[in-house]
């Protein structure tokens, strides 16, 4: 990802200046300031099942979604940090819902798949380049998928892994690769899995986790990608199956696993397990405050925490080093499912959207605020 020296200069000020090690002790850890949670701008657009992406200048692109009605959006819109706006952007050729993307080497951002009007699996993919300010066709994927996973490996290619072709959830999971903008199929997974979470590791692989299986059961099973031999391992087990939950890589190498759906896929938890990569294994952790699921990824902070936000109208903080969760101050207008969340470059965290408990979608977003 390009980036401008004032650019780049801004962002370790921040980083060094959360991240210094601190002389208190864990007790004064534990009144460690939460931040608070505030609503800001509105998109130009109500969106739920879409996706946030930053692009290399850190202005982020914010693509298709789904409103009320079956209104499937083949719009876009660029929101600048800096000015806090938002402005609209070429259309893409597909308008799409529940598809994934990818911020790519190049500086593009890969969109793939997703289901368009009248809930439709797509295999169709395109990029977006900032510099053009352009959508373009790019291969298509083997298999149409919905709510597949697409995580940017070490070496520059994408993994799509699982979704749902429509009918039922996908083992296959292909790669596509940057220099031909094609893709090819890896193998299988150990399991059909929609809605589950895929983790890039400190070594390079890729921890798969949970989801929904055949018969619309939620899974306990997890295994690990390894980029080396385009295969999958199975690997221990989650202490509850769950889907629709979230995952966040710790700054120890860990993996946090929180929330999700239960075996009835219709029900929130509150539970949290973390993966240990030392052990390859997983441990109870605390629960969370609130029980909650269809949550966007989970936002690892500069100063090692985790914030936790949607499926809920509250959000909380976890924190590692304690191991439990607390409150952040403020909240969304209501429990918000499917909307979309990621960190800024000055440390803050935007959330983008959602669905209400009735599926009515907002133009809304919320800044989450370490001070």
């Amino acid at each position: 990802m390009m980036r401008t020296q004032a650019a780049t200069s801004f962002f370790l000020c921040v980083f060094l200046a959360c991240s210094a090690p601190s002389q208190n002790t864990v007790a004064a850890r534990r009144s460690a300031p939460t931040g608070k949670l505030i609503a800001a701008r509105n998109m130009t657009a109500a969106r739920g099942g879409h996706t946030a992406t930053i692009l290399p200048d850190f202005t982020v692109l914010i693509a298709g979604g789904k409103q009320e009605r079956g209104t499937v959006l083949a719009s876009a819109e660029i929101y600048d940090p800096t000015k806090e706006t938002f402005s609209p952007a070429a259309k893409m050729t597909m308008a799409r819902e529940g598809h994934a993307a990818a911020s790519l080497p190049d500086g593009k951002v890969l969109i793939a798949g997703g289901a368009t009007r009248g809930g439709i699996p797509l295999a169709t993919c395109e990029d977006y380049d900032y510099e053009t300010g352009k959508f373009t066709p790019r291969g298509n994927l083997h298999a149409p998928r919905v709510h597949a996973v697409a995580t940017v490996l070490r070496d520059g290619r994408v993994l799509i892994t699982g979704g749902e072709n429509g009918n039922q959830p996908l083992a296959s999971a292909e790669l596509y690769n940057v220099l031909t903008g094609k893709w090819t199929r890896a193998a299988s997974m150990s399991a059909a899995r929609v809605n589950h979470t895929a983790t890039l590791l400190s070594d390079g692989r890729v921890l798969v986790a949970g989801g929904t299986g055949m018969n619309h059961t939620a899974l306990a099973s997890a295994e690990l990608f390894d980029p080396k031999t385009n295969r999958f391992i199975p690997g221990a087990s989650l202490h509850q199956a769950r889907s629709s939950h979230t995952a966040a890589l710790l700054s120890n190498g860990d993996v946090l696993i929180a929330g999700g759906a239960d075996g009835t896929g219709h029900t929130p938890i509150a539970s949290a397990e973390v993966y240990k990569t030392n052990t390859g294994s997983f441990s109870l952790t605390a629960n969370l405050i609130e029980a909650r699921f269809q949550l966007p990824d989970s936002t690892s902070l500069l100063d090692g925490r985790v914030l936790i936000v949607g499926g809920a109208a509250s959000a909380e903080i976890y924190d590692p080093k304690l191991g439990s969760f607390r409150t952040v101050e403020g909240s969304l207008d209501t429990a918000r499912y499917h909307s979309a969340a990621l960190q800024l470059m000055d440390g803050s965290t935007r959330i983008f959207g959602g669905f209400d408990s009735k599926g009515v979608s907002t133009a809304k977003t919320w800044i989450y605020r370490l001070k």
